[in-house]
């Protein structure tokens, strides 16, 4: 029962104190409105449905920024669904500017490859890449190497959520709009974002929620069936999925975390709620070799 009850939580009250919250800031920061990026996750796509509860859909501008790697069905998904609920959508694709960056030179071209095999292709780099470092990708990602197919990387999938950042602030400012951010706590405890990129916005009106609790918050206000079952990935690279980057399922994960916020010891939570010793040291490194992405520039002080 306790297993059921830890992440358990009012789903009307939290509804209602996530749109009082979007209301307040458009009217304390005088903003006309909001601005969400739309991805055709889940994430976003309760941000969004939350933006039109607080401000009405003639207030709400859904942003979608697909580039040359992005899932065609998660851009089909995220049009249909801001369609559904008739916001504004502005639509602009990021691929020319990516590539004027540079960025699609550091990899093969995938225009006229078969996605099923530039995820294959993906798998394996990333298979051969921890083989060689002996460590876990997450974990090299977030403390950084000289390695320089993994800068490479890196240096690939980060640049497109901070241009993507970028282009969101432009059209909040360019219509006095509020950008809403749609970051969730698991991710933000473990680092899975990129910082100055899907980290910033005005506000993040779901980053108190988990992962698990942002799927049954979604459940209750009904969104589409394209959009709960869909397995959650950051659609930067082709082929990758969130729970396979994490190594770890997003129920383990949100226990864990839950169970670290409320100060449960590892030999409590093993016999409680059936997680290994392994996972519990995994979720901890992640959070405490991510702490420096949960905090501004580290400033010289006099």
């Amino acid at each position: 029962m306790e297993n059921n009850n830890l992440l358990e939580f009012d789903l009307e009250i939290t509804k209602k104190n996530i749109i009082d919250f979007i209301r307040k800031h458009v009217i304390d920061l005088g903003k006309q409105g909001a601005i969400v990026g739309l991805s055709g996750g889940i994430d976003s796509a309760l941000v969004l449905k939350l933006c039109v509860e607080a401000l009405g859909a003639s207030n709400v501008i859904a942003v979608m920024l697909p580039e040359r790697d992005s899932n065609p069905k998660n851009i089909k998904d995220a049009k249909n669904y801001a369609s559904a609920l008739a916001v504004k959508i502005i639509y602009k694709k990021i691929t020319n500017i990516l590539s004027a960056i540079g960025i699609y030179r550091l990899y093969p071209p995938t225009f006229f490859i078969k996605r099923s095999l530039v995820e294959r292709f993906v798998y394996q780099k990333r298979k051969e890449l921890s083989s060689k470092l002996q460590k876990d990708i997450f974990i090299v990602n977030l403390e950084g190497s000289s390695d320089k197919e993994l800068s490479k990387g890196i240096a690939f999938y980060r640049a497109k959520h901070r241009l993507r950042s970028t282009i969101l602030f432009y059209y909040s400012e360019l219509n006095n709009y509020l950008l809403v951010g749609c970051a969730n706590k698991s991710e933000w405890l473990t680092g899975f974002f990129v910082k100055y990129g899907d980290s910033i916005a005005d506000i993040m009106p779901i980053i108190s929620l988990y992962k698990t609790q942002v799927l049954n918050l979604s459940k209750y206000l009904k969104l589409p069936d394209y959009i709960l079952e869909k397995e959650p990935s950051p659609d930067l690279i082709p082929g990758l999925v969130d729970e396979e980057v994490l190594g770890i399922s997003y129920k383990k994960l949100d226990l864990i975390l839950a169970c670290f916020e409320r100060g449960y010891s590892p030999d409590k939570i093993i016999q409680i709620y059936g997680v290994t010793d392994e996972e519990i040291k995994k979720v901890s490194l992640y959070m405490n070799k991510s702490e420096y992405l949960r905090t501004w520039p580290i400033i010289l002080k006099k």
